[in-house]
């Protein structure tokens, strides 16, 4: 499999749409992180405001590098359906087009 080019492009463009599983409610609410989850709207999406409940655009735990690099503030916990990036649906390519499989 290729490997990240830790560009933060496919958070960038896919962050708004994404929902939480319910795996990873449970692994939030078991780790005490309610900081996830006042960032899950009522329907499982994800990356909204805490106080205002609007959806952000890009993911608030995007770290930018110096180095026109990006990571995941999160990538421990992160929510499954950015572990399983890139996916069926993406025909298993990242959004520069580099092959996962």
């Amino acid at each position: 499999p290729a490997s990240c080019l830790a560009c933060g492009d496919c958070c960038r463009k896919f962050s708004w749409h994404l929902k939480a599983s319910d795996r990873d409610l449970e692994r939030w609410r078991q780790l005490g992180r309610e900081d996830l989850l006042a960032r899950v709207n009522e329907l499982g999406g994800l990356w909204h405001d805490p106080e205002t409940k609007e959806r952000l655009p890009v993911c608030p735990y995007l770290v930018e590098t110096s180095d026109n690099k990006a990571q995941c503030g999160i990538h421990d916990i992160k929510p499954d359906i950015c572990r399983a990036y890139p996916t069926y649906e993406t025909f298993h390519q990242c959004i520069r087009g580099i092959r996962s499989r």
